[in-house]
């Protein structure tokens, strides 16, 4: 998406997303080479770990699905709106953006309330120790960043001549990951 170094929020929001992705699959790294060597080598290893994997790779996961919707690479079917005229492509970008805004919405709102719940009831995760509310934060988080990549596609589609955020001037759809 073409504009974003012009924005100071979306910048911060990369810099979150890249050190999330960096730090949360470090961990992930370094919690299962560890177990791996403790249980292998010294016949031993952590509770813990497996916990911390999981939820690590898991977390560096979500912040690799906002950063995808800045990308255009996030799940989407455009088979047939890349057919259209730049104003019909445009009104079906802006009802998905819209259907989109409206879902992540629902789901903040889900979570919040989720969080919430959790601080009440005060339960602490079996196999660390921490409580279990810090670990469910990371969902209105990662849900916060989605929607602000989702609205600040609002100005980019009406701003491209092609109608499509991601290609401005109707050019070639962004690299995807190939297949082989």
């Amino acid at each position: 998406m073409s504009g974003e170094t012009d924005v100071p929020l979306l910048r911060l929001l990369t810099a979150i997303e890249t050190g999330g992705m960096v730090f949360f699959f470090t961990t992930a790294l370094a919690a299962g080479v560890m177990q791996v060597v403790m249980r292998y080598v010294f016949n031993t290893g952590f509770v813990w770990s497996d916990v911390v994997f999981v939820r690590a790779t898991v977390f560096a996961a979500l912040f690799g699905a906002s950063r995808a919707v800045r990308d255009g690479l996030h799940v989407r079917v455009d088979l047939f709106v890349d057919w259209l005229a730049p104003g019909a492509r445009r009104l079906v970008e802006l009802v998905n953006i819209a259907i989109n805004l409206a879902f992540l919405g629902l789901l903040l709102w889900a979570a919040y309330l989720y969080v919430e719940f959790m601080v009440m009831t005060g339960t602490r995760d079996l196999d660390t120790g921490v409580p279990e509310w810090l670990f469910f934060l990371i969902v209105p988080v990662f849900l916060s960043g989605m929607i602000i990549r989702y609205a600040a596609l609002v100005p980019a589609t009406l701003r491209s001549p092609s109608g499509d955020p991601w290609k401005p001037n109707g050019g070639p759809a962004p690299p995807t990951p190939s297949a082989h």
